[in-house]
């Protein structure tokens, strides 16, 4: 069970590599773990443990109590838990929106170095009004972002780039950027690498990346590229389109699934809670 206490001691003197282990098995299982060394004041396990919160895993979703823990461990000194409270703001996760503290967080993070508060303020400031007439601010944390591994800044400097926001473009440094990114696994810049392949004519090439992106895409992702896939009118783009239709089937069968199992769980909580009874005694003094 979650509420079985798992003392400082035997954290302590667990070996690294199995409270690793551990903590990488069932979520149920995991959550006991994750949820020991964030009350013993290991900074990672707590953001671990309020990330649990917010996605529900392991444990029943809470996102004030996972702000709660990202605050904890970000006055700890987190720049994880920075970021993760940034986050909270941006989103209203536990919280009400509020885009200025959103921002505050992360450039305190970001300055200090952190690659996705770089990209995550980078991303608020091109999404402000002053973006179209000031680009430049959002494109230096992009590249501050990619410069320290983050591929999916990678990404977005490649845009800029091959768009020309707030600078003469540049397309072939744009795709050294998007192939970068590829390579890093962010599935925006794979399929963007791909688009350039494909433009170029390195037609099998740009096939096989086109696919690694929808494999790895998530389904609104997967939703939208579709139609782009199949205009290109190439058959294997065709096949590539079916499979990115067959993976947004997929997830709305799992959402479906999901609802229903939640809807389950709730009967069953609602028929196991036992009926209050009023006292007998209670009862005949009210019909005195």
């Amino acid at each position: 069970m979650i509420d079985e206490r798992i003392s400082y001691k035997a954290l302590k003197e667990i070996h690294p590599d199995v409270l690793h282990a551990r903590m990488g098995e069932t979520p149920l299982e995991a959550a006991r773990w994750v949820r020991a060394a964030a009350l013993n004041g290991i900074k990672s396990a707590q953001v671990a443990w309020g990330q649990m919160l917010l996605d529900g895993q392991g444990v029943e979703r809470d996102p004030e109590a996972a702000l709660r823990w990202f605050a904890i461990a970000a006055e700890a000194g987190s720049l994880d838990g920075v970021n993760m409270v940034g986050r909270c703001h941006e989103f209203g996760w536990g919280c009400t929106l509020d885009m200025a503290e959103a921002a505050r967080c992360y450039l305190s993070a970001a300055e200090r170095g952190h690659a996705w508060a770089q990209f995550n303020l980078a991303t608020l400031l091109l999404q402000a009004d002053e973006f179209a007439a000031n680009p430049s601010p959002a494109l230096a944390w992009y590249v501050r972002s990619a410069r320290r591994g983050n591929a999916k800044a990678m990404t977005m400097v490649g845009r800029f780039l091959e768009y020309g926001w707030g600078r003469r473009a540049r397309p072939q440094a744009a795709r050294r950027w998007y192939r970068m990114a590829a390579l890093g696994g962010d599935y925006r810049g794979q399929f963007d690498y791909a688009r350039t392949r494909f433009e170029d004519g390195f037609v099998a090439e740009a096939i096989i990346w086109f696919s690694r992106s929808i494999e790895a895409a998530v389904p609104d992702f997967c939703r939208l590229a579709e139609p782009g896939l199949r205009k290109a009118g190439h058959p294997a783009l065709d096949a590539v389109a079916d499979r990115a239709l067959d993976r947004v089937r997929e997830a709305e069968v799992h959402a479906a699934a999901q609802v229903r199992a939640e809807l389950v769980r709730a009967e069953a909580t609602r028929k196991a809670k036992p009926r209050r009874r009023l006292a007998v005694s209670w009862l005949r003094r009210r019909r005195t």
